[in-house]
């Protein structure tokens, strides 16, 4: 029973993560490869908080959702004069600054030691120590950003952010500003970002750079493309398959160092057959105004 509860949580923050990224990806085609960074943001500014500062859940999740978006804005302000290829090149870069940030400034992040002793939240006078009751507080959060995005994906500001990743000329000759439209996309992806790092900080209780290396980024670009850049249902689906994929190799007799390399051989090679058969589909050709 502990063994499914775990899984469930990282189901349920997997669930945050990938949406978020749903938002800039799937419905603005911005290939942000920056969106670990400030999840990993999220996750050390819930643990740097809770723990030299021993402030309160109430505070370390707004203030974790907060400052990502912050540096959201710093991202927008750098990567959005880029397009395409370029863009992706610069948030890059960026999310290579914040890995080197948190190596090197060893007085606030401890480097590779990384932080320990993040302790769990108290809500209520409710100890989610317990992993049934952390469950339960992390699926609240869970439905609201889901019914969120959800609400997200129905209104204007979905049909705009596909409407500029499909062409920027005519949305722009529309009345749309590219400049704020990203930019919100934006900080509304690197707040839910911010909200899953503090969430998996709490639960790990440990945290260190190597938790947000780019191979992570690469497993939850995996779950927006095989669930669909831009469908809200392909990639709730897709979370729930790539995330408890890999279990049942638990129960194998392999060696742990043999383990690793497996499941990502496994991603890679789902990804590659399902970018192949859905070519056409997820890459369109633009078409012509």
């Amino acid at each position: 029973m502990d063994y499914l509860i775990h899984l469930a949580i990282l189901v349920g923050i997997y669930l945050i993560l990938a949406q978020s990224f749903n938002i800039v990806f799937g419905l603005g085609r911005m290939f942000n490869l920056a969106h670990i960074a400030v999840y990993a943001i999220g996750a050390y500014t819930t643990a740097l908080l809770s723990t030299n500062l021993q402030m309160s859940f109430w505070i370390c999740i707004p203030a974790s959702m907060i400052i990502s978006a912050l540096f959201a804005l710093l991202i927008g302000a750098i990567s959005f004069k880029l397009d395409h290829d370029y863009f992706a090149i610069g948030s890059l870069a960026f999310s290579s600054v914040v890995t080197a940030v948190l190596i090197n400034w060893k007085s606030l992040t401890r480097g590779v030691l990384g932080i320990t002793g993040i302790p769990r939240p108290e809500v209520l006078g409710i100890d989610f120590s317990d992993n049934t009751n952390f469950l339960f507080l992390l699926s609240i959060f869970v439905a609201a950003v889901l019914i969120s995005v959800g609400i997200i994906f129905k209104i204007t500001f979905a049909r705009c952010l596909r409407a500029q990743a499909e062409h920027s000329h005519a949305a722009r000759s529309l009345g749309v500003n590219l400049v704020r439209l990203r930019t919100n996309a934006f900080i509304i992806s690197s707040a839910y970002a911010g909200l899953a790092g503090a969430f998996f900080s709490y639960y790990i209780n440990y945290i260190d750079p190597s938790s947000f290396g780019l191979h992570e980024m690469v497993f939850v670009l995996s779950i927006v493309i095989i669930g669909k850049p831009g469908s809200f249902w392909g990639v709730t689906a897709a979370t729930f398959f790539l995330v408890l994929l890999p279990e049942p190799l638990r129960f194998l007799s392999i060696s742990p160092s043999i383990l690793g390399p497996m499941r990502q051989l496994l991603y890679s090679l789902i990804l590659f057959g399902v970018v192949f058969w859905k070519r056409k589909t997820l890459f369109p050709v633009e078409r012509s105004v």
